[in-house]
C-alpha cells in the first residue's frame, strides 16, 4: 500500500525542467527551419523530394523550408525554377553551381551540406529515403557530428519520429536528443504530394547562389564517376509506385516472367527489369518483396517501402 501511494503521488508530481524540454510540435514548428536536399532530373525536381517537402511542411508551418540544389548548366537553372513553385512553404531556393556536382557524387555533397548549415544554422535537415539521400546523409551527418534518423514514415513531434524496424514488422518511435541540426531520410509513400498541389502552381520562391568560394577543388576525394544505369520503361520507380508486380523462382523461366512484365505494364505497376537481372536465387535472397497486411505497408527484405496500395506477388514465399 504503501508503495502504490508513493507512485500515485509520484505521479502527480510536476518536472518544470521536463515540460519546457518537450514542447508540442506546433509550438516548435514556428522556430523551426528545415532544409531540403532535392534530387533533380532533366530540369525537373524528383517526385521524391518534394514529398521530402510536404515533410519538411509538417515541421515547418511558417514557410521556412530551404531547398538546396546542386550541379551544373541549364537543367540546372530549370530545376531551381522548379523548385522555387513546387510547394507555397518554399522560402528560397539555394543553387550550388560548380562542376564537382555534375553527377550527384556524395562526398562533395556531403561537404555542400556543412557548408551551407554553418550559414544556415538548420534545426532540421531532409532528404528522400533513396539512393540519393541514403548515400549523401550519413556523410553529411559525420561532418557534422550529429546521428542521422533514417526511413521516417511520421513525425509525431519536432524532435519525436517513426520508423520501421525489423523489415517492416515493427514500427519503432525515436526521440532525437541531439544538438542541431536533426537529420532525417524520409519515405516518400509515407508524405504523399496532395493532388491539388500537383494540378497548381504557387509562387515562386527567390532563387539565391551558394558563395562556393571557400570549398575545396579535392570535394570529391578518391571517388569517381563511371556511369549512371536507369531503368528504360515508362513504369514508376519502386519506391514511388502505387502497384508493386513481382514474381519469384515458381516462374521458372525468363518467358514465364515476361507475363509479370506484360501485366506490369498494363496496371502501370512498378516491375523488375527483366529476368537476367532478377534470376530465382537473387529474387529469393535479396529481391523478394514481403506483404505486411496488418501494416497496410509491402517492403523488400531490404526494408526500402515499395507501396502503400496494392502488391502482387506471384510464387515467392512468405507473400
Amino acid at each position: 500500500m504503501a508503495t502504490r501511494a508513493m507512485l500515485r503521488a509520484f505521479s502527480k508530481s510536476t518536472f518544470p525542467c521536463r515540460t519546457s524540454q518537450h514542447l508540442s510540435l506546433a509550438s516548435v514548428s514556428r522556430s523551426a527551419s528545415t532544409l531540403v536536399l532535392a534530387e533533380h532530373e532533366a530540369g525537373s525536381i524528383r517526385a521524391p523530394s518534394v514529398s521530402a517537402v510536404v515533410a519538411a511542411n509538417v515541421l515547418c508551418k511558417d514557410n521556412s523550408i530551404s531547398v538546396l540544389l546542386a550541379g551544373s548548366g541549364p537543367s540546372l537553372q530549370e530545376a531551381a525554377t522548379h523548385a522555387a513553385s513546387c510547394h507555397p512553404s518554399v522560402s528560397q531556393v539555394l543553387v550550388a553551381d560548380s562542376d564537382q556536382f555534375t553527377h550527384p557524387i556524395a562526398e562533395p555533397w556531403a561537404k555542400l551540406v556543412h557548408l551551407v548549415q554553418q550559414k544556415g544554422d538548420y534545426s532540421h535537415i531532409i532528404a528522400p529515403s533513396g539512393s540519393f539521400g541514403k548515400n549523401i546523409l550519413p556523410r553529411a551527418a559525420a561532418l557534422l557530428d550529429v546521428s542521422p534518423i533514417t526511413d521516417v514514415i511520421e513525425m509525431a513531434e519536432s524532435d519525436l519520429f517513426v520508423r520501421p524496424i525489423y523489415a517492416g514488422n515493427a514500427l519503432c518511435t525515436v526521440r532525437y536528443t541531439g544538438a542541431n541540426p536533426c537529420m532525417l531520410t524520409i519515405r516518400s509513400t509515407s508524405f504523399p504530394v496532395p493532388p491539388t498541389l500537383a494540378d497548381s502552381k504557387s509562387k515562386e520562391a527567390p532563387i539565391s547562389q551558394v558563395d562556393l568560394s571557400t570549398f575545396g577543388e579535392d570535394s570529391i576525394g578518391n571517388s569517381r564517376y563511371i556511369k549512371q544505369t536507369s531503368q528504360d520503361t515508362e513504369r514508376p520507380d519502386l519506391g514511388n509506385a502505387r502497384i508493386v508486380i513481382t514474381g519469384g523462382r515458381g516462374l521458372k523461366s525468363a518467358e514465364n516472367f515476361k507475363m509479370i512484365e506484360k501485366l506490369a505494364e498494363k496496371l502501370g505497376a512498378a516491375g523488375w527489369p527483366n529476368w537476367k537481372d532478377c534470376c530465382p536465387r537473387v529474387i529469393y535472397g535479396f529481391w523478394c518483396i514481403r506483404s505486411h497486411s496488418a501494416l497496410g505497408r509491402h517492403e523488400r527484405f531490404q526494408g526500402h517501402c515499395c507501396s502503400e496500395q496494392r502488391c502482387r506477388c506471384t510464387h515467392i514465399s512468405g507473400c
